[in-house]
């Protein structure tokens, strides 16, 4: 199965420097495979620096649009069965690819994450291994596995991190990729895996790839730490009006929002639970349109998708 690497950067040039060599060298170590850089509007020369440091990348130059939809429109010009995208701050291990792509191969297989490590090897806070979604006071939030016992075999996980991920393209292009419905970033990872669990595919996490990946560092270059976690947190309200199609499982998480942006209210000073919820609210037409589409095309329930999927471990 051939494959095409997707680097996806934004004003990321010094982290190119270390990405890019590695891709490669794990694409010619696995054989007949491609590497792209698809760059989003960068205004620091990276373009110039790919182009003339690695002849062999193919650039593809987008404006800026932010992350999901950079990701969309690279993967539209692909031309390979699998695709793998890769951050800016993903350094691939030499021999990475093949244990993704043997996985890709197996029935109903959408969607395989590596093994995210830290610098020095370590486990460590580290995001993106084995998810799983777990409740705390009626809110969904997401499990990332630490474990080092319980990270040494491929299993199922709920979604794979958007850092590094490899996937079928038909189907990809089938579920409309990333949805631009989480603007400017985050969650839109979480969303592609439940809906593939919800049409009956599969998400595995593999640990005989390896991935080092320094958490977040691509986000926290362009912004303020108070904006990320909003856009975080509103993103994460916006998963549940999309997706939990359940009335039940909707209407306790509803609640659960409510209280949970009340709690800032009864306590004073910032309200960024309060503003999360209101700049969900401003998209509540999209979202709506886009439950509309789940709706239709949904094969599993949500507790169907929550026990496939390892959750609530």
């Amino acid at each position: 199965m051939q494959a095409t690497l997707i680097i996806v950067s934004y004003n990321g040039r010094e982290l190119l420097a270390k990405s890019l060599p590695a891709a490669l060298a794990a694409a010619r170590r696995a054989g007949d495979h491609l590497v792209v850089l698809a760059d989003d509007g960068s205004t620091d020369y990276s373009i110039h620096f790919a182009a003339t440091t690695y002849p062999q990348v193919r650039v593809l130059a987008f404006p800026h649009r932010g992350f999901g939809a950079t990701c969309n429109a690279a993967v539209a010009h692909a031309e390979t069965e699998a695709v793998v995208l890769l951050n800016s701050d993903a350094l691939v291990s030499p021999d990475f690819l093949p244990p993704l792509l043997e996985d890709l191969s197996r029935p109903n297989v959408f969607l395989v994450g590596p093994k995210f490590l830290n610098a020095d090897g370590s486990l460590t806070d580290t995001l993106g291994n084995r998810t799983s979604c777990r409740w705390h006071r009626g809110l969904l939030s997401i499990h990332h596995e630490t474990d080092p016992d319980l990270l040494r075999e491929t299993a199922p996980q709920l979604y794979a991190n958007g850092a590094a991920m490899a996937f079928r393209r038909d189907k990809w292009l089938s579920l409309g990729g990333f949805d631009p419905l989480y603007r400017p970033f985050y969650w839109e990872d979480v969303d592609l895996g439940y809906r593939a669990w919800g049409r009956g595919w599969r998400v595995l996490y593999e640990p005989a790839s390896e991935v080092v990946h320094e958490q977040g560092s691509t986000v926290k270059r362009g912004h303020r730490a108070a904006y990320v976690e909003l856009m975080s947190a509103k993103n994460a309200v916006l998963f549940t009006w999309k997706n939990f199609l359940d009335r039940g499982l909707l209407c306790r998480t509803l609640a659960a929002q409510v209280r949970w942006a009340a709690d800032d209210v009864m306590i004073g000073g910032p309200l960024p639970r309060a503003c999360a919820l209101l700049a969900a609210f401003r998209q509540l037409g999209e979202a709506t349109r886009a439950r509309a589409g789940e709706l239709r095309e949904r094969t599993r329930s949500d507790q169907e998708i929550m026990a496939a999927s390892g959750a609530e471990r």
